[in-house]
């Protein structure tokens, strides 16, 4: 996750004002002040495995005369990286192949907030648990606790709980809010110098000067900054886990409403798409990554 994600979701926490009125009439405790470290343990998640690798690759090299040829060429792993759950391993042929994790990692001193949720409502110890599962029953293992597994995602960060109800008025507020997020998030990286590309910086000028532009922009821009992997001009369910496990046991609308962007439930939403989602007009949708 970028430090780009970070800043949005922490000017949404001061864009929702309302609903933390409402939690605290209710009585009900501020669970605001938890995201940071929910964001800082998704950032940490993400990038183990590049650290993995980083390591490896650092590590000396044994240069004993007792080292043999094939012990002294490069690891084909050093530089395949695996997806959550699945770990790299040299095949009978040489090649480098994702596997299922044997072991996950575990914290000498346990987090709450390595635990996460997963799609069915289960909490798992942790994100390497979750996907290690899930490759587990994609594969028909024996250790797969449950067919049905294999289809398993993170829905969020944190133990499962009971979600507040997203309310229709809330859901049908939600593009706009969501569109003035982002104009805050484009301005603020401006600010900072992390906004890159001359065109996003010339957009978010443009926006400035101009108060559609706030609404039309930034939209257009976060489409293009979760159409990473693959870029494909399309935006899966795994290029939005950043942008929903932390927000989702706060923001109970952002995933019916991203649900509904998906018109035509191919489990992609694409550019026209989101554009329409976030109430843009049809000419107003342009491609620009």
């Amino acid at each position: 996750m970028s430090s780009k994600f970070i800043l949005l979701v922490l000017l949404y926490l001061s864009a929702c004002d309302i609903a933390s009125t409402k939690k605290n009439k209710n009585g009900k405790k501020n669970d605001w002040d938890q995201l940071e470290p929910m964001l800082q343990q998704l950032h940490k998640m993400d990038n183990d495995i590049e650290i993995e690798h980083e390591d490896a690759k650092n590590a000396p090299i044994d240069d004993s005369d007792n080292t043999n040829e094939a012990e002294t060429e490069q690891n084909p792993c050093l530089n395949h990286v695996c997806g959550w759950g699945k770990e790299c391993h040299v095949n009978h042929k040489g090649k480098a192949v994702c596997q299922c994790t044997v072991e996950c990692p575990t914290n000498p001193k346990p987090d709450p907030l390595d635990k996460v949720c997963s799609n069915n409502n289960v909490t798992y110890e942790s994100i390497c648990h979750l996907y290690r599962e899930r490759c587990m029953c994609r594969r028909e293992m024996a250790e797969c606790s449950n067919a049905k597994n294999k289809h398993l995602h993170l829905q969020y960060l944190g133990h499962c709980k009971e979600l507040e109800e997203c309310t229709q008025n809330h859901l049908s507020q939600f593009s706009t809010r969501m569109a003035d997020w982002l104009f805050q998030v484009m301005l603020d990286l401006k600010k900072r110098q992390e906004l890159y590309g001359d065109q996003w910086i010339q957009m978010i000028e443009d926006a400035e000067r101009d108060e559609h532009l706030k609404h039309v922009y930034p939209v257009i821009w976060k489409f293009c900054d979760l159409d990473s992997k693959p870029h494909d001009k399309a935006v899966t369910h795994h290029e939005l886990i950043p942008l929903t496990a932390p927000v989702i046991p706060l923001e109970s609308c952002i995933e019916p409403f991203l649900r509904q962007c998906d018109a035509d439930a191919d489990e992609k939403i694409t550019l026209k798409e989101w554009g329409k989602c976030l109430g843009l007009e049809e000419d107003e949708i342009f491609e620009r990554c």
